[in-house]
């Protein structure tokens, strides 16, 4: 920016007058640093050479604004916007659309939405997806499913982490079958990802439905998709809710044949299980001939799983055991799956469980 103002200067020195694309050059530059004061100046100084500044000059400004959080600041921007006789056009209505989404301003956002439909000026994609965002945040669901429509039928494609909020809503909600058509929804729109079969598989074990869960696993098959640790935690927890034990006890054997390691949350269930009455001794012996216990501790499973499922309760002791620790103690240790059960056992209240497993 020093040189950037140095070349004005020189510009000036020159005889050459700066246009209004120099400019605004010059106060986007200070705005993306947060150096309002010296955009601010910039604006003014260009006024007073008799430059009119156009919309995207401000433009630059909403959004440096909007990035810093100064909310306030972009309505004061907007009003002198209009006082300067500057027409705010599809761009800036978008603008403000998504910058209020982000900071989580409904009303506003809202507000602002509904005036550029009023003048039917152009709803951009990115606009329509921040709205979706802005209302999978805060768990508004019949908002966020109107949106999620216009979404759909604009083809826009959606990043995965948007994905997640949407099903972690329907998942609060107990919306279940949602998962499964999200998942369709998002196969049409790109290949059939991880996060597509980990949708509808989730969809079918979080309604405990064998049959569903076998469709997902027939169709997966047919397509060649090999399994991961996600597909296998779904349905291990899904016969723990159902507390089928045989096939349980099955599924842990067939684990290597899929070519699947397991992880913290495979240790979480079969833990779990014998908390219900499951006896996981095979498991656990076979677990520690194949060195797997010695290994260092891993969290492979889709998040979504635990948003549907819960941590259960070796996973919750395991977090507050860990966190009840000193820094020191935590960093210095390289844990692995038995010292971290080890942990978890030396607890008065865990040692009729860890002796159940010796």
């Amino acid at each position: 920016m020093e040189e950037a103002v140095l070349a004005l200067q020189e510009m000036k020195s020159l005889g050459i007058s700066p246009s209004v694309e120099i400019y605004n050059s010059i106060i986007h530059g200070f705005a993306k640093k947060g150096k309002f004061d010296d955009a601010l100046f910039s604006l003014n100084e260009m006024e007073e050479i008799s430059l009119t500044p156009d919309g995207e000059t401000y433009d630059g400004l909403i959004q440096a604004y909007g990035n810093y959080k100064m909310y306030d600041e972009i309505g004061i921007c907007v009003k002198k916007m209009e006082s300067d006789g500057c027409l705010l056009d599809h761009v800036t209505y978008n603008l403000l659309i998504q910058e209020f989404s982000r900071g989580g301003l409904l009303k506003r956002m809202e507000r602002v939405y509904q005036t550029l439909l009023s003048k039917r000026m152009d709803l951009q994609h990115s606009t329509l997806v921040a709205m979706l965002e802005a209302y999978a945040k805060f768990g508004l669901l019949e908002k966020m499913e109107k949106v999620y429509g216009r979404v759909l039928n604009s083809k826009t494609p959606l990043k995965d982490d948007l994905v997640r909020k949407l099903a972690g809503v329907y998942i609060e909600n107990y919306m279940f079958t949602r998962l499964d058509d999200l998942g369709l929804d998002l196969s049409s729109k790109t290949s059939r990802t991880d996060l597509v079969w980990c949708l509808r598989l989730l969809s079918h074990a979080c309604l405990l439905s064998r049959k569903g869960m076998d469709s997902i696993i027939g169709e997966m098959e047919v397509a060649k998709v090999s399994w991961n640790i996600t597909v296998a935690n779904i349905i291990l927890l899904a016969y723990l809710k159902m507390k089928d034990f045989k096939h349980l006890r099955i599924l842990l054997s067939e684990l290597p044949t899929h070519r699947v390691k397991p992880d913290i949350v495979t240790v979480g269930i079969l833990f779990d299980a014998n908390r219900n009455g499951f006896d996981g001794t095979g498991a656990l012996n076979s677990w520690r001939r194949m060195g797997f216990l010695a290994k260092t501790v891993e969290m492979n499973t889709d998040p979504l799983v635990l948003t549907a499922f819960g941590k259960g309760h070796f996973l919750r002791s395991c977090e507050e055991i860990y966190s009840s620790l000193e820094p020191k103690a935590r960093e210095k240790k390289i844990w692995t799956y038995q010292s971290l059960i080890d942990l978890v056992f030396k607890q008065p209240r865990l040692r009729g469980v860890a002796r159940s497993q010796d």
